[in-house]
């Protein structure tokens, strides 16, 4: 037998030979006794409960499912909007949370330092008014996240933690979702969004900095999420964090409490840059703007966009065909003609003659 010849340190050409004669074929008929033995094994066992079937009864019968699934692509999601807007840049009425916008570039700064910038329902409304605005300005190419006082964001507002123990198992799952989708809203944002560290960053204000597309820190900032020595898990800024750092470093920042530095946070890349001072910052995002000036608006939001679908994805047919369709979409796009035309001319386009600032 095979598992004689196994034991004897047979071939693989040999246990494959001695495994094909043991298959015996099944026919056709056979299935249909089978079939038939079940059907008479449900047929009595429905007749013992007083219900008794026709013969016949599933002639002409055609199941229809009532739910169509439908295998939709991260491409295919259009980030959506967690709140109703309540103002935009024009009338601002927000307290805890500051949107100015300049040429090119806006700004967002938290404004809670009493509290340091814990992330309040006031706080989370205004960030989201802001994104809200951001997601139809085409005329903005960069977005600057920032917060006044000694810590950049403390996280969850204790206040909040306070009424989550009064919450409903429904209403928790409510305000989670809203959360992680208002992160979501802001890592979708179709401008390069940078993330100024002024200081220490807990909790879920590490969410924010991690949703971030390139960050920088003063030297002497410490980030931590510390969920875990609280007896809870810090599952609405899991997901942000293990995109940004990956699984391994997501799992000693978010399993062990630990409080990393600055130093240590480039190195996972959590941060991009470190500076000495916040006076520095000017030279930073100076920096980014004049890189983003260069590049054309349309084509950057969707390389972002590009970068966002195609991360930690498996290749697919499904994710080639998305690619090559992007590809082709742009090429013909009026911003690919005009800077074809401007290299042929050796002149800049003109997305690259009006500076960001």
């Amino acid at each position: 037998s095979s598992a004689t010849l196994l034991g004897a340190g047979g071939s693989q050409r040999e246990m494959a030979v001695a495994i094909k004669a043991e298959i015996v074929p099944v026919e056709p008929t056979e299935w249909a006794e089978v079939e038939r033995a079940i059907l008479e094994k449900e047929a009595g066992l429905l007749k013992r409960e007083g219900i008794e079937l026709p013969a016949g009864h599933l002639d002409g019968y055609k199941y229809t499912p009532q739910t169509r699934v439908v295998d939709k692509q991260s491409w295919d999601v259009i980030p959506t909007p967690a709140y109703t807007p309540k103002c935009s840049s024009s009338n601002w009425t927000h307290k805890d949370v500051n949107f100015e916008v300049g040429e090119g570039i806006a700004y967002i700064t938290l404004n809670r330092p009493h509290a340091n910038n814990a992330l309040s329902d006031s706080v989370m409304q205004g960030l989201h008014d802001a994104c809200f605005e951001l997601h139809f300005r085409q005329d903005l190419r960069i977005v600057v996240l920032r917060a006044e006082g000694k810590m950049f964001c403390a996280g969850g507002d204790p206040k909040s933690f306070q009424e989550a123990a009064t919450m409903s198992d429904g209403e928790t799952r409510k305000s989670t979702v809203n959360f992680m989708k208002m992160l979501h809203y802001f890592q979708c944002l179709p401008q390069f969004t940078v993330g100024l560290a002024q200081g220490s960053a807990m909790g879920t204000g590490l969410g924010l900095l991690a949703a971030c597309d390139t960050v920088c820190a003063v030297a002497t900032a410490r980030f931590v999420v510390s969920e875990v020595k609280l007896g809870t898990c810090p599952a609405t800024i899991a997901p942000v964090i293990t995109s940004k750092i990956g699984a391994s470093n997501a799992k000693r920042i978010l399993c062990t409490a630990e409080t990393v530095t600055a130093q240590l946070a480039k190195q996972i890349g959590l941060i991009t840059e470190i500076v000495d001072d916040e006076l520095d910052f000017s030279k930073f995002v100076e920096g980014i703007c004049e890189k983003i000036t260069l590049c054309a608006p349309i084509a950057s939001a969707r390389s972002k966009r590009l970068v966002q679908n195609v991360s930690s994805r498996p290749l697919t047919l499904k994710l080639l065909s998305y690619t090559g369709g992007e590809l082709a979409d742009v090429r013909i796009g009026d911003e690919a003609v005009r800077g074809m035309v401007a290299v042929q001319a050796r002149t800049k386009p003109s997305w690259a003659e009006t500076p960001i600032k």
